[in-house]
């Protein structure tokens, strides 16, 4: 719980600096590298404190701890749990991960959400994992309520799941391209309470 408090008043540091708002989840958002910089030297290690929900997820998984700890070992999706999508494992950001980039190709199907979400910079949360799933949550720089994405990557089998909100070209409804192939329109927003 205390983690949890210190997170959220590191969110309150961090979007009172860029001028946002905090989501419906209350992650921390940070606002690239510098931002993430700027909130940790005032807030404390905001990247230590999202591990907590990673931590409590896999610890509810028989064996997610064990083959988490592998994958990091041998560089992993895994390794980004803690991290914020622009911190490097291995030398390599999460969206210029091989199995990230080959995940969103081959489950998002349109070329300019796919575009956004691999190119578009702003505030991200750290990487957490989510019902087994590395997942990681992104918006555009002062726009973040209006429009986000999580990209969600199974560590196992690269199966990805994602979620890409443009409430301008959808309205209320959040995108959900999903690994089985199929699309789905979703009431809400991209983050997970």
């Amino acid at each position: 719980m205390l983690r949890r408090t210190a997170l959220v008043s590191a969110v309150a540091l961090v979007l009172s600096a860029c001028g946002g708002g905090t989501g419906s989840s209350g992650e921390a958002e940070a606002t690239g590298a510098d931002g993430a910089q700027a909130a940790d030297a005032q807030a404390g290690d905001i990247g230590a404190a999202g591990v907590g929900a990673a931590d409590a997820a896999a610890s509810a998984t028989p064996g997610a701890a064990a083959s988490g700890g592998a994958a990091a070992g041998a560089g992993g999706l895994s390794a980004y749990v803690g991290k914020f999508p622009f911190d490097k494992v291995g030398g390599v950001n999460w969206n210029d991960n091989p199995q990230v980039q080959a995940g969103i190709a081959k489950t998002v199907k349109d070329a300019a959400a796919r575009k956004a979400i691999l190119e578009t910079s702003g505030p991200a949360a750290p990487i957490e994992l989510i019902d087994g799933k590395v997942s990681a949550w992104a918006c555009e720089q002062h726009n973040c309520g209006f429009h986000q994405w999580m990209v969600m990557v199974d560590p196992g089998n690269g199966a990805t799941d994602v979620c890409y909100y443009d409430e301008e070209a959808d309205g209320a409804n959040a995108r959900w391209f999903l690994a089985s192939g199929r699309e789905e329109r979703r009431p809400g927003n991209c983050q997970v309470e």
